[in-house]
């Protein structure tokens, strides 16, 4: 029943994302500005914010895969939870907006869910040009060799 109540959601998601995707058109192309990156690009954006603090960074799987290990520094807003808009607009509150944002999730939800946080993030006031999407999930960053935390 979990299982079928989360599928829902994330189709609900989905389609809200495609949504805010048919609203950007070509002569617009406000989604250019959004940083989809790869592992290296990632890890050297993060460290090289580590310079002004602590860096933003969010990982928006489930609280059991978060658990399983993550970024360090990572906080955790699952975008598939039933008020996952509220809670990343509570959690959203307490970053800088004058700093960029980082976020991932898992290979099999980073597209989709992904680009729903990133419009969510952009509409909060960082705007998509502060904010770094890892392509790869942390499947890729492990993949990488990079560390993650439990």
């Amino acid at each position: 029943m979990k299982n079928v109540k989360n599928w829902v959601i994330f189709a609900l998601m989905a389609i809200l994302s495609l949504g805010m995707s048919s609203c950007s058109t070509d002569s617009d192309n406000k989604l250019e500005a959004y940083k989809k990156v790869d592992e290296k690009t990632f890890k050297e954006n993060i460290e090289a914010s580590k310079r002004n603090g602590t860096p933003q960074i969010i990982d928006y799987r489930s609280a059991e895969e978060f658990a399983a290990g993550h970024i360090e520094n990572a906080v955790n807003i699952p975008v598939t939870d039933r008020n996952a808009e509220a809670r990343i607009k509570s959690e959203l509150s307490q970053f800088d907006q004058s700093r960029n944002i980082y976020i991932y999730g898992s290979k099999t939800t980073n597209n989709t869910l992904g680009f729903y946080l990133a419009g969510i993030v952009s509409k909060e006031g960082w705007g998509l040009s502060k904010t770094f999407h890892l392509i790869n999930g942390i499947e890729g960053w492990q993949e990488a060799g990079y560390p993650i935390v439990k």
